[in-house]
């Protein structure tokens, strides 16, 4: 008996990028991003946990006006560049073999779309280690869409550019409250 025989036939795969496609060294970033001219542990950890993170993740915030908003909401000295971040960022990225073996293969059985949560920053370090985001048919990213896993909208969105309905899709993430 075919597997699929009773079941609808997957026809897209959603996958998140972190921690999922490329391990996320957020530990190492942190520090890395402390040493900089005006930082410290304590203020790296406030801008993560900061409302200007949320923007630039759901695109309210460019790369440059991201930077711009934090330089002066926690009195930075202008000396955190895109490309110090992103050097930092692809250092922390570090693609998951296994995974980044089975994506072209899979790319033969389904649609593939990338679904998740980034910023421009970090899709830009990713691009600079590996080229498997050329292997997704689309991107479906937080920063272009303008929401946030585990938001309804960002899974309709992505549902819209597969052209699929829910049953003969399959989503991958490392996060339980993003595939309930």
């Amino acid at each position: 008996m075919p597997l699929s025989q009773g079941y609808p036939v997957t026809q897209t795969l959603f996958f998140d990028l972190g921690n999922v496609i490329v391990h996320v060294n957020k530990e190492r970033a942190i520090r890395e991003i402390a040493k900089l001219p005006g930082m410290s542990l304590e203020l790296v950890q406030r801008i993560a946990l900061s409302q200007a993170e949320i923007e630039f993740e759901t695109g309210l915030l460019n790369t440059v006006d991201y930077l711009d908003k934090i330089h002066r909401q926690f009195e930075i000295p202008n000396g955190i560049t895109e490309e110090k971040l992103i050097r930092i960022w692809q250092k922390c990225f570090e693609p998951i073999p296994d995974v980044i073996e089975i994506i072209p293969i899979l790319r033969q059985q389904a649609r593939l779309i990338l679904l998740s949560n980034t910023n421009d920053l970090h899709i830009r370090a990713v691009r600079l280690k590996t080229d498997i985001l050329d292997e997704f048919d689309n991107l479906v990213l937080s920063y272009q869409v303008g929401t946030r896993k585990p938001d309804k909208a960002i899974y309709q969105k992505a549902l819209d550019v597969a052209g699929q309905s829910p049953e003969n899709c399959l989503f991958i993430d490392d996060l339980p409250e993003n595939v309930r």
